[in-house]
Parts: C-alpha cells; structure tokens; sequence
C-alpha cells in the first residue's frame, strides 16, 4: 500500500506543475483579468507549500481525541477565503455580504476539525456546522446573492453562476465524503485517496477553470452590485 507521504509529495508536485503552467498563462493575461487571477494563484501555490510540510511530516499536533495537521488546515482555510471570495467579487459583491460569503466555509473548515478531534455534543456540534454553514450558503448563494447579481453586465455574471455552481457542487460532495468518512464507511486508504483528489480539484480545477473563462471577466464586474436598482444582500 502507498504511503500517505508518497502521495501528500505527489499531490504537492501536481500543485508545483500547475502553477508553473498558470504563471506561464498568467503573463499573457490582460492586465484588467489579473486582479482574479492572482488569489487563485495563491492559492495554489500555498497549496503546495502546505502540502510539501505535511509529506515532510511538519505541523501534526495532537489535540483532544485526535490530531491536527495544521498546514493542511490553513491550505484549506486560504482556499476556501480566496475561491469563495473571487466567486463573489464576479458579480461585483462587497460588504458584509462578501464577509459572510468568505468566512462561513471558513467557519464549516473549523467545525469539521473540532468534530475530529472531539467527541459527543462538541463533536455533533461541529458536524451541524459542517452541513448547516453549507446549506446556509448555498441558500445565499441562490437567493439574495443571485438576484444582486443582476446589476452585473451578462458575461461576468454567467461566469459567477458557473464558479458557485462549480464550488457548491465540489465542497458539497466534500461534506458527504467526510461525513461519511467520519461514520466509518470508508478504510483509512480510500478516505486519503478521495481527499487527495478532491483538494486537488478544487484548487487546480477552479484555477483552470477560471483561467480558461476570463474573456467573461471585465472592469464591469468589479463594481459594486448595489447599482442599477440590485436588491441589498447586506
């Protein structure tokens, strides 16, 4: 059987391939696309730093009932801040609305974490964050956050809708896997497996994806969607 640092090195030299090849696309980029481009590639990037650590064995600590790793929690924290953050800045969202946008995946992150390492209420408490803060922003997402959006010129929100359908559907099919991980469904090498692909896609699919859109990206959509009659959010 592989050993998890085999595979932690190998997502983390999947991470250094991309973005070589993003930093290449990057440069011919116009400079008005840029501004979306340079926190996913952060994000990347910070990826494969913390992915390099934790193959490296650094930053695992015990805590309560169980461990810590800690570059992987902040992997995961700078992601979902960024990605969730480029998504809502397609349709021009600022404010509060864009801080309860960024921070409630921060918050399901934090949850699921205090659920692996706790046990009873604490534990069920941590859970209820996990999937309510999904739903909870999901609902967000859809409703008031949508029809904000309409004050955005076509192309740009488009690429919004795509980008929270892309980010819904791949963070939601996260939550089901570690909820069904945590019930024990799943052998501790199927459970890594999955979690190496699914980080991978999010951070490098959502990088492809939104490189490979940004003609839809223009100065419009970094207005702030309060204008043209948009209802509030916040």
């Amino acid at each position: 059987m592989i050993e998890a640092a085999t595979l932690h090195g190998f997502r983390a030299g999947v991470y250094v391939v991309a973005l070589m090849v993003l930093l290449a696309w990057y440069r011919r980029v116009p400079d008005d696309q840029r501004a979306f481009c340079r926190p996913v590639l952060f994000v990347v990037g910070f990826a494969a730093v913390a992915t390099a650590l934790v193959a490296a064995g650094v930053g695992t600590v015990t805590v309560g009932t169980g461990e810590v790793v800690v570059p992987s929690v902040l992997d995961d924290l700078v992601a979902y801040m960024l990605l969730y953050a480029v998504m809502a800045r397609l349709a021009g969202i600022d404010g509060r609305a864009l801080g309860a946008i960024v921070f409630t995946p921060v918050a399901q992150r934090l949850g699921f974490e205090v659920a692996t390492v706790t046990d009873g209420p604490i534990a069920l408490l941590g859970l209820v964050i996990l999937v309510g803060g999904h739903l909870a922003l999901a609902a967000f997402l859809l409703g008031p956050i949508w029809r904000r959006a309409q004050a955005v010129p076509e192309q740009p929100r488009l690429l919004h809708w795509k980008a929270r359908n892309l980010l819904l559907f791949i963070v939601g099919m996260f939550v089901v896997f570690v909820l069904l991980a945590l019930f024990g469904i799943f052998d501790n090498f199927t459970t890594l497996i999955v979690q190496q692909y699914m980080t991978v896609l999010l951070r490098v699919g959502f990088a492809g994806f939104l490189f490979t859109n940004l003609d839809a990206v223009g100065a419009a959509s970094l207005r702030p969607s309060t204008a043209s009659g948009a209802t509030p959010a916040d």
